[in-house]
């Protein structure tokens, strides 16, 4: 706890920010909820509410993917349905994904399995990128385990019967630089949660993204997180929200050019009015994730700030004189 307190004392420093003891509290509050609990000891195995197996990361204390959808049904109906591929194939002689998070492959081997049901001729091409792949990577059942194997087989750089799969592995700050000449027809954004893993997050890191994707290409997310949407559209991306699975939100979707919907209610009353509406930021793509999550919370801090500087002017105003 001092340790972040020094370090979040530091980082105000640079911004020239002076903090009082009730926000200091407030901040310091916010980011021990962010940051990892103690993790499990090694990649746990278990079971998801639709049968399908997925891990829990030593890492970042999550699982792979959703629990309460089931890893199988989130990597159909929170990636590849949405994305729209899938209704496209049939018109397509080559698609291009990019895959941001491959983990343990569920979202690429569910992709390829439906195109090639459409379309037995379309030739798929996968760039994927991830930190590290684990070793004990769960099967997916049928119909898609061949499919799963397949892919896997070819890890990290293969071709098979028109799927050519290419994995960068290591910080993706670093290895998205070395991509070159390639544009997604979509993209499936599948790290760990924003506030676990805010490096994959920042709004520099998703404009390299943007650099690598079609003008119509359709960018697709499992998270509805606040900034992560601002980023989005701050870097001119339309965005919309894909139907919920496993939970009360839905996802995010995105394109350039493409019409995605839009995000209603309450959600686009935060997205525009919320102090948390805010990216993440890692301008020189090489910040320690504790110091995106504290460099953000001191974004935040500003706003409200600035929001109850507003409110007590208003308030002044209308005192009758």
């Amino acid at each position: 706890m001092e340790n972040l307190r020094r370090r979040l004392f530091e980082r105000a420093s640079i911004r020239g920010l002076e903090l009082s003891q009730e926000e200091c509290k407030r901040v310091l509050r916010d980011i021990k909820r962010w940051l990892p609990d103690t993790p499990p000891s090694d990649n746990e195995v278990v079971v998801t509410a639709d049968g399908s197996y997925t891990l829990i990361s030593s890492e970042y204390g999550e699982s792979y993917h959703s629990l309460t959808a089931g890893a199988l049904t989130e990597a159909a109906q929170k990636f590849v349905k949405p994305s729209g591929l899938i209704e496209s194939a049939q018109f397509m002689e080559r698609v291009a994904i990019l895959d941001i998070g491959f983990g343990l492959g569920y979202n690429v081997a569910v992709a390829v399995h439906k195109l090639r049901k459409v379309n037995k001729s379309i030739e798929v091409e996968i760039i994927t990128l991830d930190k590290a792949i684990p070793e004990n990577i769960p099967a997916l059942p049928e119909p898609y385990r061949e499919t799963h194997k397949k892919v896997l087989s070819l890890l990290p750089n293969g071709e098979r019967e028109g799927v050519s799969l290419k994995l960068y592995k290591g910080d993706m700050r670093k290895t998205l630089k070395v991509i070159k000449g390639f544009r997604a027809d979509a993209v499936f954004y599948d790290p760990f949660s924003p506030y676990r893993n805010p490096e994959a997050w920042t709004l520099e890191l998703l404009n390299m993204v943007k650099g690598l994707m079609k003008d119509t290409g359709v960018w697709v997310s499992y998270t509805s997180s606040l900034p992560v949407r601002r980023a989005l559209l701050d870097l001119g991306f339309k965005i919309g929200e894909t139907p919920a699975v496993g939970r009360k939100k839905g996802g995010t979707i995105a394109s350039l050019k493409k019409h995605v919907g839009d995000i209603r209610g309450r959600d686009r009353i935060k997205l525009y009015s919320s102090p948390y509406s805010v990216p993440f930021r890692d301008e020189n793509l090489e910040l320690e994730p504790v110091d995106i999550l504290i460099d953000y919370r001191l974004s935040v801090l500003l706003r409200e700030r600035a929001v109850s500087s507003e409110l007590g002017r208003e308030l002044q105003q209308a005192r009758p004189s």
